[in-house]
């Protein structure tokens, strides 16, 4: 009041701040959201999303049938090389230029093939194709061969046939295990049997 006896309505409280500052302090801060997004490191990536650098095969004829297998590991370096493909690269697209169906059926199981380590795919598949065996002596269509050339020559009918014939079949077996080719225990009684002449059958 002007005449200095004290107001009946309480002051307000003294504050460090102006009203008007307390209160556009106390509104919530923006947050940079991309800064809490958590970003892949490269390590993360899986292998097969990097883009691959396509070798052209067939202009090169590069392809391998299942000898010389030096000479095709050479000129598949030298066209990556060429195309400024990686060894990378070359280990993920080495599998469409086997024109031997066993060898790409086989290739998958190699170590070094699911990681894409040329290297170490390179001196497994030396090791399997190199120039150890240049060129295959049986395949696994030698055994379906021997036995359905048998009982068209008439079946086995004396023991010289009998012995020659199995002969033949544990030879391509042990070929083919000892390269990998097949695994386990191999029965082919049944295909035997079939290769014995009627007559030998009967005797049976």
């Amino acid at each position: 009041m002007k005449d200095g006896s004290p107001s009946p309505y309480p002051r307000p409280m003294a504050t460090s701040t102006p009203y008007t500052e307390q209160r556009q302090n106390t509104l919530p801060r923006r947050v940079n959201i991309s800064s809490h997004i958590p970003t892949p490191s490269h390590q993360e990536i899986p292998i097969n999303t990097t883009p691959i650098v396509k070798i052209r095969a067939k202009d090169y004829n590069l392809w391998f049938h299942g000898k010389d297998f030096e000479i095709f590991i050479k000129k598949a370096e030298n066209f990556a090389e060429i195309e400024g493909a990686s060894e990378r690269d070359i280990a993920r697209q080495i599998e469409f230029w086997i024109k031997d169906e066993e060898i790409s059926y086989h290739i998958e199981g190699i170590p070094g093939y699911e990681t894409a380590d040329w290297d170490q795919l390179k001196v497994n598949m030396k090791r399997r194709w190199g120039t150890v065996s240049p060129e295959r002596r049986y395949r696994l269509s030698s055994i379906t061969d021997l036995f359905t050339k048998t009982p068209q020559e008439g079946g086995i009918r004396k023991m010289t046939q009998y012995r020659k014939l199995i002969g033949e079949y544990e030879a391509i077996i042990t070929y083919l295990k000892r390269d990998q080719y097949i695994q386990g225990d191999i029965n082919h009684n049944k295909e035997i049997l079939a290769s014995l002449s009627t007559s030998a059958q009967e005797s049976i």
